[in-house]
């Protein structure tokens, strides 16, 4: 199974779990919100999603050096190790 190393660049999943980097093993990234929920709770969807199921739009998830939103990461797989950076939505400006 792929090793995916998942890089919390800052903001509330970095927050909750602690870390700065993890690695999970997993398939697909659903897998790997599954996998930081069972052990950190339903926070991690509330980052990615709304209550609704809907996508926050301004969270980032850079693969391979090219941006996904949560919808097109969502039905990724993975087949090698890759490390992932988790950029997430910030809040404020005028």
């Amino acid at each position: 199974m792929p090793k995916i190393t998942l890089r919390l660049m800052f903001g509330p999943l970095r927050s909750l779990t602690g870390l700065e980097e993890l690695t999970i093993e997993a398939e697909e990234f659903k897998e790997i919100l599954d996998n930081l929920s069972r052990k950190y709770g339903e926070q991690v969807y509330e980052i990615f999603l709304s209550k609704n199921g809907s996508p926050h739009p301004f969270n980032h998830i850079i693969i391979d050096g090219k941006t996904y939103t949560i919808q097109e990461a969502l039905n990724m797989k993975f087949k090698e190790d890759k490390t992932i950076y988790l950029w997430p939505a910030l809040d404020g400006g005028a």
